[in-house]
């Protein structure tokens, strides 16, 4: 009498060595880094504070020129009572930090590959 192969097969106790190969998966590890998972996001009041400076600096002011018109205009600081040229030069600075730091883009980095066999079968 002749019993075919998966009568065979679903007779006998059956493991992944009885069937003669393996079922092997690549299993890689990545990791990727960006700026942009999760981002602080900015107040109206900031990216106001920030075009408006940027427009000045543009047009050629000196930071001691533009603090005094922010304290003349509806801006207010967040924590002092009127703008100073080093402030108006580190709003400036630290946004121009931010959108640099944005804009950076890294290629993933490959942490390790392997083979590795499915043992629930």
């Amino acid at each position: 009498m002749w019993i075919n192969q998966e009568t065979l097969r679903s007779r006998l106790p059956s493991n992944k060595f009885d069937r003669g190969y393996l079922t092997p998966y690549l299993l890689v590890e990545i990791e990727v880094i960006s700026p942009k998972l999760w981002v602080l996001p900015l107040t109206s009041s900031q990216i106001e504070k920030y075009n408006f400076i940027k427009k000045k600096r543009d047009e050629g002011y000196y930071y001691y020129q533009i603090s005094d018109m922010m304290n003349e205009s509806n801006f207010k600081p967040q924590r002092t009572d009127k703008f100073t040229p080093q402030q108006v030069w580190g709003l400036e600075f630290k946004m121009e930090k931010r959108l640099k730091r944005l804009d950076k883009i890294e290629n993933p980095k490959i942490v390790s590959i392997g083979l590795v066999d499915d043992d629930s079968h």
